[in-house]
Protein backbone atom coordinates (compact mmCIF):
# COMPACT_ATOMS: atom_id res chain seq x y z
CA UNK A 1 0.00 0.00 0.00
CA UNK A 2 2.89 2.43 1.08
CA UNK A 3 4.39 1.47 -2.48
CA UNK A 4 1.53 2.08 -4.38
CA UNK A 5 0.95 5.57 -2.76
CA UNK A 6 5.15 6.40 -3.28
CA UNK A 7 4.10 5.74 -6.85
CA UNK A 8 1.17 8.01 -7.39
CA UNK A 9 2.84 10.76 -5.79
CA UNK A 10 5.78 10.58 -7.97
CA UNK A 11 3.12 10.50 -11.05
CA UNK A 12 1.42 13.74 -9.48
CA UNK A 13 5.17 15.46 -9.22
CA UNK A 14 5.64 14.36 -12.51
CA UNK A 15 2.25 15.96 -14.06
CA UNK A 16 2.74 19.56 -11.69
CA UNK A 17 6.32 20.30 -10.87
CA UNK A 18 7.11 21.84 -7.57
CA UNK A 19 7.67 25.36 -8.91
CA UNK A 20 3.94 25.46 -9.86
CA UNK A 21 2.93 24.13 -7.23
CA UNK A 22 4.62 26.70 -5.10
CA UNK A 23 2.24 29.89 -6.51
CA UNK A 24 3.43 32.68 -8.81
CA UNK A 25 7.08 33.64 -8.84
CA UNK A 26 7.64 37.39 -7.26
CA UNK A 27 7.80 39.98 -9.68
CA UNK A 28 10.65 42.09 -7.43
CA UNK A 29 12.84 39.24 -7.79
CA UNK A 30 11.81 38.40 -11.51
CA UNK A 31 12.62 43.01 -12.10
CA UNK A 32 16.17 44.40 -11.62
CA UNK A 33 15.38 47.23 -9.37
CA UNK A 34 15.70 51.09 -10.96
CA UNK A 35 18.92 52.71 -10.32
CA UNK A 36 17.73 56.07 -7.97
CA UNK A 37 17.80 58.77 -10.02
CA UNK A 38 20.42 61.36 -9.46
CA UNK A 39 19.64 64.43 -7.16
CA UNK A 40 20.84 68.44 -7.56
CA UNK A 41 21.53 71.01 -5.49
CA UNK A 42 21.58 74.77 -6.74
CA UNK A 43 22.99 78.25 -6.53
CA UNK A 44 21.18 80.89 -6.50
CA UNK A 45 22.25 84.08 -8.99
CA UNK A 46 24.61 86.03 -7.35
CA UNK A 47 25.90 83.66 -5.62
CA UNK A 48 30.01 84.80 -4.87
CA UNK A 49 33.03 82.28 -5.37
CA UNK A 50 36.38 83.28 -4.30
CA UNK A 51 39.23 82.26 -6.65
CA UNK A 52 43.07 82.61 -7.10
CA UNK A 53 44.64 82.89 -10.27
CA UNK A 54 46.77 79.84 -11.31
CA UNK A 55 48.21 81.29 -15.04
CA UNK A 56 49.70 85.20 -15.04
CA UNK A 57 48.34 87.61 -17.50
CA UNK A 58 51.17 89.00 -19.60
CA UNK A 59 51.15 93.16 -20.07
CA UNK A 60 52.81 92.97 -22.97
CA UNK A 61 50.88 89.99 -24.96
CA UNK A 62 47.71 89.24 -23.38
CA UNK A 63 44.26 90.24 -25.55
CA UNK A 64 41.50 88.89 -26.24
CA UNK A 65 40.32 85.46 -26.37
CA UNK A 66 43.19 84.06 -23.85
CA UNK A 67 42.24 81.32 -21.98
CA UNK A 68 42.28 82.26 -18.06
CA UNK A 69 42.88 79.59 -15.21
CA UNK A 70 41.87 79.96 -11.69
CA UNK A 71 41.38 77.54 -8.61
CA UNK A 72 38.43 78.17 -6.11
CA UNK A 73 40.32 79.29 -2.58
CA UNK A 74 37.18 78.76 -0.70
CA UNK A 75 34.39 75.96 -0.79
CA UNK A 76 30.76 77.09 -1.63
CA UNK A 77 28.23 76.14 0.67
CA UNK A 78 24.50 75.62 -0.57
CA UNK A 79 22.34 74.64 2.48
CA UNK A 80 24.24 72.22 4.50
CA UNK A 81 26.42 70.67 2.21
CA UNK A 82 29.24 71.91 0.41
CA UNK A 83 28.18 72.81 -3.63
CA UNK A 84 31.99 73.62 -5.01
CA UNK A 85 34.95 72.12 -3.15
CA UNK A 86 38.14 74.77 -2.66
CA UNK A 87 40.86 73.70 -5.10
CA UNK A 88 37.98 73.32 -8.00
CA UNK A 89 39.28 75.05 -11.03
CA UNK A 90 37.52 77.77 -13.03
CA UNK A 91 37.84 78.27 -16.90
CA UNK A 92 37.18 82.05 -18.70
CA UNK A 93 38.01 83.61 -21.59
CA UNK A 94 39.68 87.28 -22.04
CA UNK A 95 37.12 89.56 -23.27
CA UNK A 96 38.78 92.79 -22.94
CA UNK A 97 41.98 94.23 -21.96
CA UNK A 98 43.01 98.04 -20.62
CA UNK A 99 46.25 98.56 -19.79
CA UNK A 100 47.78 101.22 -17.58
CA UNK A 101 49.11 104.48 -18.85
CA UNK A 102 51.70 107.19 -18.08
CA UNK A 103 48.76 109.13 -16.68
CA UNK A 104 46.75 106.19 -14.58
CA UNK A 105 48.17 103.25 -12.72
CA UNK A 106 45.59 101.24 -13.07
CA UNK A 107 44.95 98.09 -15.76
CA UNK A 108 41.13 96.41 -15.83
CA UNK A 109 40.49 93.08 -17.56
CA UNK A 110 37.24 91.41 -18.32
CA UNK A 111 36.88 88.16 -18.23
CA UNK A 112 34.17 85.86 -19.23
CA UNK A 113 33.76 82.56 -17.19
CA UNK A 114 32.70 78.99 -19.11
CA UNK A 115 32.63 76.41 -16.81
CA UNK A 116 33.71 75.44 -13.84
CA UNK A 117 35.96 72.03 -13.41
CA UNK A 118 36.15 69.45 -10.60
CA UNK A 119 38.21 66.96 -9.57
CA UNK A 120 37.05 64.08 -10.23
CA UNK A 121 36.47 65.47 -14.10
CA UNK A 122 32.98 67.02 -13.69
CA UNK A 123 32.77 69.59 -15.75
CA UNK A 124 29.25 72.37 -15.50
CA UNK A 125 29.64 74.83 -18.60
CA UNK A 126 28.28 78.15 -16.78
CA UNK A 127 25.31 80.05 -18.31
CA UNK A 128 27.11 82.34 -21.46
CA UNK A 129 29.29 79.50 -22.73
CA UNK A 130 29.09 79.11 -26.45
CA UNK A 131 29.16 75.70 -26.19
CA UNK A 132 26.76 75.34 -23.63
CA UNK A 133 23.30 73.55 -24.15
CA UNK A 134 20.29 75.71 -25.12
CA UNK A 135 18.20 76.29 -22.28
CA UNK A 136 14.78 74.51 -23.61
CA UNK A 137 12.40 77.37 -22.11
CA UNK A 138 14.09 79.50 -25.08
CA UNK A 139 13.43 76.70 -27.62
CA UNK A 140 10.75 78.86 -29.13
CA UNK A 141 13.23 82.02 -29.48
CA UNK A 142 14.52 83.33 -32.74
CA UNK A 143 18.32 83.66 -32.57
CA UNK A 144 18.76 87.09 -31.54
CA UNK A 145 16.22 87.15 -28.65
CA UNK A 146 18.00 83.92 -27.25
CA UNK A 147 21.30 85.26 -27.68
CA UNK A 148 20.08 88.47 -25.40
CA UNK A 149 18.64 86.68 -22.89
CA UNK A 150 21.24 84.30 -22.00
CA UNK A 151 23.47 85.57 -18.54
CA UNK A 152 27.02 86.02 -18.86
CA UNK A 153 28.91 85.74 -15.83
CA UNK A 154 31.52 88.14 -17.13
CA UNK A 155 33.84 90.04 -14.60
CA UNK A 156 35.48 92.92 -14.74
CA UNK A 157 38.72 92.85 -12.65
CA UNK A 158 40.54 96.10 -11.53
CA UNK A 159 44.19 96.33 -10.74
CA UNK A 160 47.04 98.33 -9.35
CA UNK A 161 50.12 98.35 -11.54
CA UNK A 162 51.76 100.49 -13.68
CA UNK A 163 53.33 100.59 -17.20
CA UNK A 164 56.72 99.22 -15.86
CA UNK A 165 55.25 95.79 -14.41
CA UNK A 166 55.83 93.06 -16.37
CA UNK A 167 52.41 91.47 -15.32
CA UNK A 168 48.75 92.43 -15.26
CA UNK A 169 47.73 89.44 -13.28
CA UNK A 170 50.21 87.07 -11.08
CA UNK A 171 49.98 83.75 -9.82
CA UNK A 172 47.72 83.52 -6.46
CA UNK A 173 45.97 87.12 -7.35
CA UNK A 174 42.48 87.33 -5.60
CA UNK A 175 39.59 87.08 -8.02
CA UNK A 176 36.08 86.93 -7.29
CA UNK A 177 33.52 85.43 -9.51
CA UNK A 178 29.68 86.68 -9.00
CA UNK A 179 27.64 83.59 -10.52
CA UNK A 180 25.07 86.01 -12.89
CA UNK A 181 21.80 83.25 -13.46
CA UNK A 182 21.05 79.87 -11.01
CA UNK A 183 23.37 76.81 -11.21
CA UNK A 184 22.38 73.42 -10.87
CA UNK A 185 24.86 70.57 -9.74
CA UNK A 186 25.19 66.79 -9.40
CA UNK A 187 25.63 66.19 -6.14
CA UNK A 188 26.66 62.76 -6.35
CA UNK A 189 29.21 64.42 -8.78
CA UNK A 190 30.27 67.20 -6.01
CA UNK A 191 30.72 63.96 -3.72
CA UNK A 192 33.06 62.02 -5.50
CA UNK A 193 34.86 65.10 -6.16
CA UNK A 194 35.68 66.14 -2.92
CA UNK A 195 37.60 63.39 -1.18
CA UNK A 196 40.08 64.08 -4.21
CA UNK A 197 40.03 68.05 -3.78
CA UNK A 198 42.65 70.06 -2.45
CA UNK A 199 42.63 73.66 -1.41
CA UNK A 200 45.52 75.53 -2.95
CA UNK A 201 48.03 77.27 -1.12
CA UNK A 202 49.00 81.05 -1.91
CA UNK A 203 52.35 80.84 -0.10
CA UNK A 204 53.09 78.08 -3.13
CA UNK A 205 52.34 80.37 -5.60
CA UNK A 206 55.59 81.66 -6.99
CA UNK A 207 55.11 85.09 -8.72
CA UNK A 208 55.99 84.64 -12.47
CA UNK A 209 56.95 88.29 -12.65
CA UNK A 210 60.66 88.17 -14.30
CA UNK A 211 61.69 91.27 -12.98
CA UNK A 212 65.11 91.85 -11.13
CA UNK A 213 66.12 95.03 -9.19
CA UNK A 214 68.76 96.47 -10.96
CA UNK A 215 71.79 96.77 -8.01
CA UNK A 216 73.25 100.14 -7.86
CA UNK A 217 77.28 100.83 -8.64
CA UNK A 218 79.99 102.43 -6.36
CA UNK A 219 81.66 105.47 -7.47
CA UNK A 220 85.22 105.60 -7.81
CA UNK A 221 86.50 108.15 -5.36
CA UNK A 222 88.85 111.19 -6.17
CA UNK A 223 92.43 112.12 -5.36
CA UNK A 224 93.05 115.04 -3.14
CA UNK A 225 95.12 118.30 -4.21
CA UNK A 226 98.65 117.89 -4.27
CA UNK A 227 100.49 120.72 -1.86
CA UNK A 228 104.11 121.72 -2.25
CA UNK A 229 104.77 124.25 0.69
CA UNK A 230 106.54 127.50 -0.58
CA UNK A 231 109.85 128.81 1.29
CA UNK A 232 109.17 131.02 4.36
CA UNK A 233 111.31 133.47 3.17
CA UNK A 234 114.75 135.29 4.93
CA UNK A 235 114.09 138.86 7.17
CA UNK A 236 115.67 141.47 6.68
CA UNK A 237 118.98 142.07 8.32
CA UNK A 238 119.92 145.76 9.90
CA UNK A 239 123.70 146.25 10.87
CA UNK A 240 123.89 149.01 12.97
CA UNK A 241 125.46 152.09 11.70
CA UNK A 242 128.61 154.17 13.77
CA UNK A 243 127.96 157.24 15.74
CA UNK A 244 126.03 159.61 13.50
CA UNK A 245 126.31 156.70 11.06
CA UNK A 246 122.58 155.38 9.78
CA UNK A 247 121.55 151.58 10.24
CA UNK A 248 122.16 149.63 7.02
CA UNK A 249 119.68 147.25 5.90
CA UNK A 250 120.10 144.53 4.06
CA UNK A 251 116.64 143.12 2.50
CA UNK A 252 115.62 139.53 3.14
CA UNK A 253 114.01 137.26 0.44
CA UNK A 254 110.13 136.98 0.19
CA UNK A 255 107.82 134.08 0.93
CA UNK A 256 106.63 132.10 -1.77
CA UNK A 257 103.24 130.57 -1.15
CA UNK A 258 102.11 127.08 -1.15
CA UNK A 259 101.69 125.27 -4.48
CA UNK A 260 98.36 123.74 -5.31
CA UNK A 261 98.07 120.62 -7.38
CA UNK A 262 94.22 119.79 -7.64
CA UNK A 263 93.50 115.88 -7.72
CA UNK A 264 91.16 114.45 -9.68
CA UNK A 265 87.37 114.74 -8.76
CA UNK A 266 86.56 110.82 -8.82
CA UNK A 267 83.07 109.04 -10.59
CA UNK A 268 79.76 109.21 -8.91
CA UNK A 269 77.80 105.74 -8.29
CA UNK A 270 74.40 104.99 -9.45
CA UNK A 271 71.18 104.03 -7.14
CA UNK A 272 69.42 101.12 -7.17
CA UNK A 273 67.25 100.74 -8.90
CA UNK A 274 63.74 98.66 -7.66
CA UNK A 275 61.17 96.76 -9.43
CA UNK A 276 57.59 98.12 -9.32
CA UNK A 277 55.09 96.51 -7.02
CA UNK A 278 53.38 93.22 -7.65
CA UNK A 279 49.65 93.97 -9.33
CA UNK A 280 47.08 94.16 -6.71
CA UNK A 281 43.72 93.21 -7.82
CA UNK A 282 41.58 96.17 -6.03
CA UNK A 283 37.71 95.22 -7.03
CA UNK A 284 35.98 92.46 -9.06
CA UNK A 285 33.12 93.87 -10.23
CA UNK A 286 29.87 91.67 -12.59
CA UNK A 287 29.89 93.07 -16.02
CA UNK A 288 25.62 93.49 -17.53
CA UNK A 289 25.91 92.37 -21.24
CA UNK A 290 26.47 95.05 -23.62
CA UNK A 291 24.20 93.49 -26.28
CA UNK A 292 21.53 92.56 -24.26
CA UNK A 293 18.88 94.87 -25.00
CA UNK A 294 15.94 95.25 -22.59
CA UNK A 295 12.70 93.47 -23.38
CA UNK A 296 10.29 95.58 -25.58
CA UNK A 297 7.11 97.02 -23.49
CA UNK A 298 3.73 96.23 -24.33
CA UNK A 299 2.20 99.58 -25.83
CA UNK A 300 -0.59 100.90 -23.02
CA UNK A 301 -4.33 100.35 -23.94
CA UNK A 302 -6.17 103.00 -25.74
Amino acid sequence: MRRFDSILFSALLFIFPVSSLAGPPQAAAAQPSAAGASTSITLSAGTKVELLASRPIWAATAKIGDVFYAQTSFPVVAGRGIAIPAGTYVEGTIERVTRPTRRTSRAEIEVLFTKIIFANGYVVLLPGDPSAPADPSRAGATGADSQSAVAETLIAITIQATMANDLLLDNGADVEMTLAASLALDTEQIAEAIPISHAPDPRQMKSASQCTPTPGTMGTPGTPDTVIPGSPGTPSTTIPGGPGMPDITIPGTPATPDTVIPGSPGTPGSPEIPCPPKPLVISCAPVVNKDQTPPAQPAPPR
